[in-house]
């Protein structure tokens, strides 16, 4: 009976049913399940659909997760107060997550923000090079070449058995990514083009993600520490641009009007 209630539901409405509940692992969440509790949805399935809503508010407003800090650069044509190894590790820490998810089959409700987000870091990467002061020593070519070599490894050399390596570093890259720009705020005592609204999204969103992960993949542990090193380190973040931030615009404010002479 269950099943011929679900056939009798419109084909929409039953392929919307299997991209929101085909792949919990609960035997009380599938697509026929959910669909004969219509109009009022079970409390699993309601869950579950939030949790899949929730994802993609997530993933839509990580398009501009970076926007501030570009407008940043661009706008004092300097990348003064970007860490250039916290970048480069925010690079490899988004790739991580993005590629682990990406091999391991889960949900893209559930990551699709990391590939967002690295996407966007390389591009403050290109920044970094064409208006921060590193760029006459930086050699391109080599950072080039050391991430060709680690996309050539995480999809060619790595398998199903050892990609969770991926994640098993990803803490470490956080911590030096993010520590390293930390450190270098409070030797400055300046956050140049860090922007409050980045580093708000990105709490906001691990906090989030913490939960959503749990209810779409599962309490996977490589994924939730990442989760919380990536929270704890924000908080700091989040609380230096705060202090520094008159520091801050100080700065900018002699830079921009350096350039102008």
């Amino acid at each position: 009976p269950t099943g011929t209630m679900a056939s009798q539901h419109h084909p929409l409405l039953t392929t919307i049913a299997q991209w929101a509940w085909s792949t919990d692992p609960s035997p009380l969440v599938t697509p026929t399940t959910c669909l004969s509790t219509l109009p009022l949805l079970s409390t699993p399935c309601l869950l579950r659909l939030l949790a899949k809503l929730i994802g993609i508010a997530i993933i839509a407003a990580s398009c501009i997760n970076k926007a501030p800090v570009l407008h940043n650069i661009y706008s004092s044509k300097s990348a003064l107060g970007l860490s250039p190894t916290s970048t480069y590790g925010e690079v490899i820490m988004y790739s991580n997550a993005a590629f682990y998810n990406l091999r391991r089959g889960n949900p893209f409700t559930a990551y699709g923000e990391t590939f967002m987000v690295m996407v966007q870091t390389l591009v403050v990467v290109l920044m970094i090079w064409r208006y921060g002061e590193e760029k006459k020593t930086n050699n391109v070519g080599v950072v080039c070449g050391a991430y060709l070599v680690y996309l050539f490894v995480v999809f060619y050399v790595l398998t199903q058995d050892t990609i969770y390596i991926l994640m098993v570093y990803n803490p470490i890259v956080l911590l030096t990514s993010r520590g390293s720009q930390i450190l270098a705020n409070h030797q400055q005592k300046q956050t140049g083009a860090q922007s409050l609204a980045t580093t708000g999204m990105n709490l906001t969103g691990s906090l989030i993600r913490t939960v959503t992960t749990i209810k779409e993949v599962g309490w996977d542990f490589h994924i939730l520490r990442s989760y919380g090193v990536s929270i704890t380190l924000n908080m700091i973040l989040f609380t230096q641009i705060v202090m520094y931030r008159e520091n801050t615009k100080r700065m900018l404010d002699d830079i921009k009007q350096k350039k102008k002479e």
